[in-house]
């Protein structure tokens, strides 16, 4: 189970984070197959370690980010709800929302863009503090989406590391 709640949030941290820009998206032609790369042992358990990092740095900014849209007076699922209507062009008009919720969603929002700046330039410091650079971390995420055997070989690393700290902890 705990395995399981591992791999989960691994997988969590590294789509959501890792992923291409919406922006850059409509840039690149897509992809029809999975990228075929050589990727070692080492640079997998590199990669696991570097995700588990960036997890923990996304965890702090997330909580920051909580409490940003609580100090500006505005509950967590209506900034989401409005979030959601602005990325899906709905009009303002059309939220079940006061205009007082508007303003602090936006005053929330400016300081969000900052915070999310900053976790970017934190996360990329955690990858690379691994010895891995952010691209080769993206490659590898890319190829892992896309490929069965690189996802088993990731949960193997993990489950790995899990009985290791199994053992030390009796």
């Amino acid at each position: 189970m705990k395995s399981q709640t591992m791999i989960a949030g691994l997988t969590a941290v590294v789509f959501a984070f890792f992923a291409v820009p919406a922006e850059a998206q409509f840039q690149q032609p897509p992809q029809d197959a999975a990228p075929q790369i050589e990727v070692s042992d080492e640079e997998l358990q590199d990669f696991v370690d570097a995700s588990m990092n960036a997890q923990t740095v996304q965890a702090q900014f997330q909580q920051q980010m909580v409490e940003i849209v609580d100090e500006e007076g505005i509950d967590v699922e209506t900034y989401n709800d409005i979030m959601r209507a602005q990325q899906m062009g709905s009009a303002e008009e059309d939220l079940d929302v006061s205009a007082e919720d508007i303003d602090n969603f936006e005053n929330a929002f400016e300081q969000i863009q900052e915070v999310e700046q900053e976790m970017e330039v934190d996360i990329h410091n955690a990858i690379e503090e691994e010895g891995i650079e952010v691209e080769r971390f993206q490659e590898i995420n890319m190829a892992i989406q896309q490929d069965p055997e690189l996802q088993q070989r990731i949960q193997q690393i993990i489950q790995e590391q899990q009985q290791q700290q199994q053992q030390g902890e009796f």
